[in-house]
């Protein structure tokens, strides 16, 4: 079981190999070779430390130091993909309803409004 923050789906599937520091990267990039390794794997969506904060520096004992913004765009993204937390879900559906609802929808700067790495994630857009 991965256990994910419904945001983390969109950052997932913009990921360049950039991060807060080196154990963030190496962690995001097993984490997504999991993930596309094993498509019909289970997640839990939740709303606080998942798979990929745990190696992040920002996370202190499972709270995020930057504040409101990662449940902000969690929210944002489980009401546009109608989706709530705790839904467990296969990863390869998880992918395709955030696609369908947020990516091809253009709504990518509405969920990440704020957040230091959206320029790379639009950048796949250009």
């Amino acid at each position: 079981m991965i256990y994910l923050r419904p945001h983390h789906g969109l950052c997932i599937q913009h990921f360049v190999g950039e991060g807060y520091s080196q154990d963030f990267v190496d962690n995001m990039k097993s984490t997504i070779q999991v993930l596309e390794n094993t498509p019909n794997i289970e997640i839990t969506l939740v709303p606080a430390s998942d798979n990929i904060c745990s190696s992040c520096p920002n996370n202190n004992q499972g709270i995020c130091l930057s504040g409101q913004k990662p449940e902000d765009y969690d929210k944002s993204c489980l009401s546009l993909c109608n989706l709530n937390f705790g839904d467990v879900i296969q990863w390869k559906e998880f992918k395709q309803i955030v696609q369908k609802n947020i990516l091809t929808q253009d709504k990518l700067s509405i969920v990440c409004k704020g957040c230091e790495w959206i320029s790379i994630c639009q950048g796949f857009y250009e």
